[in-house]
């Protein structure tokens, strides 16, 4: 430990010097404060014993001095001084000295205080070493924030790729849709597909939770509840020889994902469905309804029809069966599905926005074009909230023209 002794007093500086050699210290000597001063800018002791009265520059100026500039390591002052008034003391101290030793110094007290100050220097190396390694510890959990953050961009864009951008083109058929999510990535996810020439099928699904977990989950169904081209799905089953499908009932198609995607006790993941089958010939809309709200019919006449099914989530039981329901659809008549994010968005009071608020906003906006219907839709919900998006959003509209 390197350690320096500015005092001009020829035989006190002698003697300082020889004790603590004789302690192992590395010793440098000053003759003044000048002297002093350009030695700890280019040795930077550990420790400085600084005589009070010296020529050229007093003990408290090149405490000052000290204090005013940055090091590396923290230099521990011990002011010499024949003063000892409290108040002289007390200068000492406020201008930067961390002890201080009265003249003629005894041998035991200054072995003490040096003793005093190396502890405190080694806690200040030690506290230095730990911040060394807990900044490297953030700038490692900074560079793993970015590549995380990168990776959940690039998969939120591949969850945006499986949302239906290129809609089924059909006569006297209207879609639109909007999701959005609460987070980087959304368990919600929808679709709508054709099965066939005459067949028009249709899913919204919430997963429970939110994250990476439900993302996934959505990500999986929403490659499951998709018809492949010319080959069999969960959806239809290919006949054999002429081409043609056999369109899965939804109550099948509700049955077998939930065998397949039975709730486990560890993740406790579970999801809710609106799946349908839009016959094009007839208008008869068939579909199941596993745990999800309401959808709603609004007829041109301006009634509607609430639908809700009382089946489990899919996930909740094994074997659980599934109702399936039917309606007869008519030109002008819409469908509105939407996920629990929309009626349960709260505002400022905790108050929900409901089912019955959304009712009455569909019905309000039942002569604007089906776009800017569901446009106008969000951006109530959303001034309700105060455009604070605790849950996923989605809503699937469909209209007969």
């Amino acid at each position: 430990m390197k350690i320096l002794i500015a005092e001009d007093d020829l035989i006190s500086r002698k003697v300082l010097a020889k004790t603590l050699k004789q302690l192992d210290y590395e010793v440098l000597t000053a003759v003044d404060g000048l002297e002093a001063w350009n030695i700890i800018q280019a040795e930077s002791p550990n420790i400085a014993l600084l005589d009070w009265m010296m020529p050229k520059m007093d003990g408290l100026e090149v405490i000052k001095k000290i204090r005013e500039n940055t090091y590396d390591h923290y230099i521990f002052i011990l002011l010499l001084t024949a003063k000892t008034d409290k108040d002289d003391i007390i200068k000492g101290i406020e201008t930067g000295a961390d002890d201080y030793l009265t003249k003629p110094f005894n041998r035991g007290e200054l072995l003490a205080r040096l003793r005093a100050g190396q502890r405190i220097i080694e806690l200040e190396k030690s506290l230095a070493s730990k911040n060394a390694k807990l900044s490297e510890v953030n700038q490692s959990l900074a560079n793993i924030n970015v590549r995380m953050k990168k990776d959940l961009d690039l998969a939120a864009e591949i969850q945006t790729s499986l949302l239906p951008h290129d809609l089924p083109q059909i006569e006297n058929v209207n879609i639109e849709w909007f999701l959005k999510a609460c987070d980087e990535l959304a368990g919600d996810i929808l679709n709508v597909f054709k099965l066939d020439e005459t067949h028009l099928g249709f899913y919204l699904l919430d997963v429970s939770g939110h994250g990476v977990g439900a993302a996934l989950l959505s990500v999986t169904l929403s490659r499951i509840l998709s018809p492949l081209t010319n080959e069999s799905s969960i959806l239809r089953k290919k006949v054999s020889g002429n081409g043609a499908f056999n369109i899965s009932p939804p109550a099948e198609v509700a049955e077998k994902l939930n065998n397949q995607f039975l709730m486990e006790d560890e993740s406790g993941q579970y999801f809710t469905l609106i799946y349908g089958v839009l016959d094009l010939e007839t208008s008869k809309y068939t579909f199941i309804s596993a745990g999800h709200p309401n959808f709603i019919l609004f007829r041109k006449d301006n009634t509607h029809i609430a639908f809700q099914d009382a089946g489990l989530p899919i996930g909740f039981l094994p074997d659980a069966k599934y109702k399936e329901l039917s309606v007869q659809l008519q030109p002008g008549d819409r469908l509105y599905f939407y996920s629990d994010g929309i009626n349960e968005a709260m505002d400022p009071e905790n108050e929900q926005f409901g089912h019955d608020r959304l009712i009455e906003t569909f019905e309000s906006l039942q002569n604007q074009h089906l776009k800017s219907c569901l446009e106008s839709t969000i951006e109530k919900v959303h001034n309700w909230s105060h455009n604070k998006v605790v849950d996923d959003m989605s809503i699937l509209a469909i209209e007969l023209t």
